[in-house]
């Protein structure tokens, strides 16, 4: 099963389907049109380490460049190309210590210059293991540089 946690419309310049993330590290890349979609549908893992799986909590488009990012319980955010199907950025970890700070929620300004991304703990294991003294909530501001959000060109392939 696909537990559902987060979800985002494609870009506005194409708006041909919607992202889907997971609780169980995934993110679905669906389209709205059948003839689209038996092609360009996928499904690919993130926000693991090693044996480690974490939610994803938040997905957002670029306003400009129609990339995306996901932010996850692992503490870290990741900047996509859905087309090429490639990981454009994978920015540092936010950590209470020794245990990550989960991410629960980002977006970007009206010209994505800025993305903005909350720090706070997301119930994931439960209130026994919630501490407000050691996990206090922080939103944090990232200027973003055109090479982590838009998309790489495309290369040709050459058959043989």
């Amino acid at each position: 099963g696909f537990c559902l946690l987060s979800v985002d419309v494609m870009s506005a310049a194409d708006k041909t389907g919607y992202l889907i993330g997971s609780i169980e590290g995934r993110v679905a890349v669906q389209h709205v049109e059948d003839s689209i979609g038996q092609t360009k549908n996928f499904t690919f893992k993130c926000h693991r380490e090693g044996n480690d799986i974490y939610a994803v909590n938040s997905i957002e488009f670029h306003p400009v460049h129609g990339t995306f990012v996901t932010a996850g319980s692992d503490g870290t955010y990741n900047f996509w190309d859905k087309d090429s199907k490639q990981r454009l950025k994978a920015m540092a970890k936010c950590s209470y210590g020794a245990e990550p700070a989960p991410i629960t929620c980002g977006g970007f300004n009206a010209d994505g210059g800025i993305y903005a991304y909350g720090l706070s703990y997301d119930w994931s294991k439960g209130f026994q293991a919630y501490n407000p003294s050691q996990m206090p909530s922080y939103i944090h501001l990232h200027g973003t540089q055109e090479a982590e959000v838009k998309a790489r060109p495309k290369t040709p392939t050459t058959r043989k």
